[in-house]
């Protein structure tokens, strides 16, 4: 905008140089000044006025400049990565206050039907941030997630983290991957995302806020976790871990987004599902899933 009004800068001077002509001319006359000095005045302003125009255009060519990087004309080649890959609108970032979101990492899998059972038997939705692998069985998996009104995130293609973070490039590339696999098998595109290893860990921490930038800047959101039932290893963790895991860590939070995981071998973490859920409507929390219109829960950089 303040670019934009040069022209009006330079028809302005115009005006006052316009104006500094015909005031001594008129001031000329009326005083009877002879016809030769004020042409010789009005050559003099002329030129000025051609020196005054030349300065303006060089001035707006400056501002034009300027405007056109202040704009993005010049910007990271990432940017131009992946042009379908944008959510439109901006997030309302609700705060819902006595409200638990489960979310489901790393699947779908073998677990998952058991899971979506317990989530329908008690009527609550929550949110699946899943990796990738391109088969039958898996997208018709998220079909399922999908037709029962829960929430289909990215976490990660290949989950790999050393790939995944190698650069800002590498980690558009996974994300489009299993972005573009959630799409075709559900015909949605999905529009929030949790990082592998969270927004802050030891393989991003040289170009996490670069990654967190271009994928706000794409009209992302991003959720990390303030309570988890701590089943982020290969072997899981019983059905009594997962249960008192999750209960210590929520005691006292307004709110919780809670961090499980959907893969093969999280026998424990389904089984604690039932007794999760009671426990935590008993002390008064109600379940829903996130959108992008939920305030997130994110680590400080």
């Amino acid at each position: 905008m303040y670019f934009g009004s040069v022209r009006f800068f330079k028809n302005l001077i115009l005006l006052v140089v316009v104006v500094l002509i015909a005031v001594p001319t008129g001031m000329a006359i009326y005083f009877g000044t002879s016809l030769g000095t004020l042409q010789r005045e009005k050559d003099v302003l002329a030129v000025s006025i051609d020196e005054l125009s030349a300065q303006v255009d060089e001035l707006k060519g400056q501002l034009d400049g300027i405007s056109w990087v202040g704009s993005g004309g010049e910007h990271p080649s990432y940017q131009d990565l992946y042009p379908d890959m944008y959510v439109e609108g901006k997030p309302e970032q609700v705060y819902q206050e006595k409200t638990v979101y489960l979310t489901f990492d790393d699947g779908p899998s073998e677990r998952t039907g058991e899971i979506l059972d317990v989530l329908e038997r008690y009527d609550i939705k929550a949110t699946f941030f899943v990796v990738g692998g391109e088969n039958e069985t898996r997208a018709e998996r998220l079909r399922e997630i999908a037709a029962a009104g829960h929430t289909i995130g990215v976490h990660s293609y290949t989950h790999e983290y050393r790939d995944v973070y190698q650069s800002v490039e590498s980690y558009l590339e996974d994300f489009y991957r299993t972005y573009t696999m959630v799409k075709n098998a559900t015909g949605e595109a999905p529009t929030v995302f949790r990082f592998p290893g969270g927004s802050i860990n030891n393989y991003n921490a040289a170009l996490y806020q670069e990654i967190i930038a271009e994928m706000l800047r794409r009209g992302f959101v991003y959720f990390d976790w303030n309570v988890s039932a701590e089943d982020a290893t290969g072997r899981g963790v019983s059905r009594d871990e997962a249960l008192r895991n999750v209960l210590n860590s929520a005691e006292g939070k307004s709110r919780c987004i809670v961090l499980l995981h959907d893969s093969g071998g999280m026998y424990g973490t389904a089984a604690a599902l039932p007794g999760m859920i009671e426990a935590l409507q008993a002390r008064g929390y109600t379940f829903d899933r996130l959108t992008r219109d939920v305030l997130p829960v994110t680590f400080g950089y």
